[in-house]
């Protein structure tokens, strides 16, 4: 656990007692601070009621003894839906800060910060899979480190480094209220449809994502996908002094462009492939994400023949197109990351006469991004409650069959791929939330895997 005596004697509010709000109200009470707290379910209110934290209560002198309010990503900050709260702190003038500020201020003030670095990866898809593929290189060459961020485990929950790198995975919520983070090496993957509800458009969900640069120094630096439009617009409105520390990536005309400070001119190097086989990162989308881990890698000072070998024994992420089974006729992939159209994708590319199982909560009405894809698709079976989208656009494309329930789905894929003559591949890639039927991804994952292992057909 992270703690700081920064922190000490200050009166911190913190909004939101989920995973992150828990792990920071902790380490503030550790580091000596005054914790009040509010959350709106009344069961998560009721269980910390008299402990350490006290629940707080809207009153303007109360307001005053506050420092500063720490608001937990989920929450809406901005807009006509931002949360109550959030306009009561604004009214009393109370500041406002991100959980990444927090750490910021924490490092400013740690006695060992000079021997620490700070990796921040973001982008709609692959950040699990760059900042884990990071960690492991790191860990194969005797690096020390910690993995911490949206992956899972908070930053203040992080054991804490006396020398070493903080590798984070950030998502658009973290960045939302950040203004003094910066990371040592800063990268922006891709940029999707994923969140607007939350932005209200592609392009302030950009705008979040590239704050991750906003305090770029002269001994950082940025990494970013230019072949998005809003990310390169974007770059435009920093200053010549971040644009100048910012790497370019291009992989459409398979180029990166940079500024030589050392000959004080713009250089551009062909994108060389690689070479790195690995049936855990196969596709062209991990391609992409080998090459920034790399890239990282490299800023930090590791040989590429190393971070070569490191790859090399990378054994993947759970539900990212993890392979469950591979029998003489069919491979049966478990890809429950896969949360938006968007990212369906890369596994409809990379696999062929699929019997897909996908649904869920649609994030977005941009499903006609797979119209390129839809050959690869022997059959549709969509799960969920929210059945309009997927089936309104399969059923004209494909055989398709509604059956809502997970279980169903796999029984009809595992049957009909069986009694087909050709191999074939059993995908499970949602392509939308899991709210609707499960807690979360993970979950919908392994019950997934469970579902697959308890059918007659399995394995046969």
């Amino acid at each position: 656990m992270i703690t700081s005596k920064v922190f000490s004697s200050k009166q911190v509010f913190i909004l939101g007692m989920g995973v992150t709000g828990k792990a920071i109200a902790r380490s503030l009470y550790m580091s000596g601070a005054k914790v009040f707290f509010w959350d709106d379910n009344n069961i998560i209110r009721n269980k910390y009621r008299g402990n350490k934290y006290k629940i707080f209560e809207n009153k303007k002198s109360n307001w005053k003894k506050i420092d500063f309010l720490v608001v937990s990503p989920g929450i809406k900050t901005k807009g006509i839906k931002a949360h109550k709260v959030l306009k009561l702190a604004k009214e009393n003038r109370c500041r406002i800060v991100s959980e990444l500020d927090l750490f910021q201020k924490y490092l400013e003030n740690y006695k060992h910060k000079d021997k620490i670095k700070v990796v921040g990866v973001t982008g709609t898809n692959g950040k699990s899979t760059v900042v884990t593929l990071v960690n492991h290189i790191l860990n194969k060459n005797n690096i020390p480190c910690s993995l911490v961020g949206n992956i899972g485990k908070s930053i203040f929950s992080s054991k804490e480094l006396k020398e070493g790198v903080y590798i984070m995975e950030i998502s658009s919520y973290q960045l939302e209220n950040s203004n003094l983070f910066a990371p040592d090496y800063a990268c922006v993957l891709n940029l999707g449809a994923d969140h607007i509800d939350r932005h209200g458009s592609i392009k302030n969900y950009a705008k979040n994502k590239l704050k991750i640069f906003r305090n770029l120094d002269s001994n950082q630096f940025g990494i970013i996908n230019a072949n998005h439009k809003e990310l390169r617009l974007g770059i435009k409105k920093f200053s010549k002094l971040i644009r100048k520390r910012i790497i370019n990536v291009d992989f459409q005309k398979n180029f990166v462009s940079f500024y030589d400070h050392s000959k004080k001119c713009l250089s551009k190097n062909k994108i060389v492939n690689n070479h790195v086989s690995n049936p855990h990162l196969s596709g062209d989308h991990n391609k992409e994400n080998i090459f920034f881990a790399v890239q990282i890698s490299e800023l930090l000072d590791i040989r590429y023949k190393r971070i070569l070998n490191a790859i090399k024994s990378f054994n993947g992420l759970e539900h990212r197109q993890e392979l469950v089974h591979l029998g003489n006729k069919i491979l049966i992939i478990n890809d429950s990351k896969a949360t938006n159209f968007e990212s369906l994708i890369p596994a409809l590319k990379n696999y062929k006469n699929i019997y897909l199982i996908c649904g869920g909560l649609a994030k977005d009405d941009n499903i006609k991004v797979l119209n390129k894809y839809i050959n690869q698709l022997v059959m549709v079976f969509i799960i969920g409650l929210n059945k309009e989208p997927f089936f309104n656009y399969f059923n004209k494309r494909v055989e398709t069959f509604y059956v809502r329930n997970l279980s169903k789905a796999v029984s009809m894929a595992l049957s009909q791929a069986k009694e087909s003559k050709s191999d074939g591949t059993i995908l499970f890639s949602p392509g939308a939330a899991s709210f609707d039927q499960f807690k979360n991804f993970e979950s919908r994952g392994k019950r997934f895997k469970r579902v697959i292992k308890s059918n007659k057909n399995y394995g046969r």
